[in-house]
């Protein structure tokens, strides 16, 4: 432990060297001036290097100083505000004794020190109170530490989460949503229809001849057509109840909560447009050159009755149809009728 003595008394000095080795401190630096003491203190922050302190003591009373406001100096230095502070000085009134404690002094011992061997244990309880604070601070700092490491441990679960989240609701090929999400948002929607008695349409869409492609043009070029296909299908529908999934190999569904039939159909030809303008060459194809598909289109306004099962299953029908009259269309079943 060092220990800086701050006194211009060479008896008084000599006293506190005693009684400190007395008690096992023998790192003592001693300053006869407030200069020194400030230079050695590194009051101004100015050296590197400085020499590091665990403990002052300090006589107000030396000669040409105002001892109070050198506390508060000492005390208001970053470096310093946390080493305790001891006046040892002459006897002082209680008024004295109370401005010193507030500068920052920690304790006080009266002089002359004539066998004051109460500066031990002062000086003790002085230094197990500083080591006390410097492990709250690092405990401090751990806990920051630690608590910035868990905040960002929890952050990258959370995007872990979420991550798998998408990826169980995405199909990984044409990332488009998949059969299970589709189904699960498409029970929510179906409810909420029921609740608002608004009008609810499925589109179930086939891309025509697709087995014939994938034999003549191969499976990696396959995918590549599914992934440009759902691609066109995704960037038609706009609103944010609107869906497009992939409901199984080359088949999809467009969920179209609160549209009717003749909405329906505008986003067909829109689709159609669309997939035109890829112009995907379809050599195996018996309707065209290009890569075409079918669509079943079916309206219902949902009420107790009726089942999310019954409008996919309609739709179904119509999809049949369009594949029956000739493929490269769409068919609407009227539930009405």
């Amino acid at each position: 432990m060092s220990i800086i003595i701050i006194d211009n008394s060479p008896t008084d000095q000599e006293q506190l060297k005693f009684l400190l080795n007395l008690g096992g401190y023998f790192e003592l630096v001693f300053s006869d001036s407030i200069e020194d003491a400030f230079k050695r203190l590194d009051i101004d922050g100015s050296q590197d290097n400085s020499e590091k302190y665990d403990l002052i003591l300090i006589d107000i009373f030396m000669k040409g100083i105002d001892g109070i406001d050198t506390c508060r100096r000492i005390k208001s230095v970053e470096h310093l505000k946390d080493i305790p502070l001891i006046v040892v000085t002459k006897d002082i009134s209680m008024e004295n004794m109370l401005t010193a404690f507030e500068a920052g002094a920690a304790d006080y011992i009266s002089k002359p020190l004539d066998n004051k061997i109460e500066l031990l244990p002062r000086v003790s309880s002085a230094l197990k109170l500083k080591a006390e604070m410097e492990t709250r601070k690092i405990r401090e700092k751990e806990l920051l530490k630690m608590t910035v490491l868990l905040e960002e441990s929890n952050k990258k679960l959370q995007n872990a989460n979420e991550m798998l989240k998408s990826m169980a609701a995405i199909d990984s090929l044409t990332n488009v949503a998949n059969r299970r999400y589709f189904n699960n948002f498409y029970q929510k929607e179906w409810k909420r229809s029921v609740r608002l008695k608004f009008p609810i349409t499925i589109l179930m869409v086939d891309i025509d001849y697709f087995k014939d492609y994938n034999d003549i043009y191969g499976h990696q070029q396959g995918d590549e057509c599914l992934k440009r296909f759902a691609h066109a299908l995704k960037s038609i529908p706009r609103r944010p109840g609107d869906l497009v999934a992939r409901y199984g190999g080359e088949e999809f569904i467009i969920l179209l909560p609160d549209t009717d039939t003749e909405g329906a159909v505008v986003i067909c030809k829109l689709i159609q447009e669309k997939v035109a303008r890829l112009k995907l060459e379809h050599s195996g194809s018996l309707i065209s050159s290009q890569l075409t598909f079918s669509t079943g289109i079916a309206t219902m306004t949902p009420d107790n009755d009726n089942t999310p099962e019954s409008l996919i299953a309609v739709a179904d029908k119509a999809l049949y149809q369009a594949k029956t009259e000739g493929r490269n269309r769409y068919e609407v079943y009227n539930h009405e009728t």
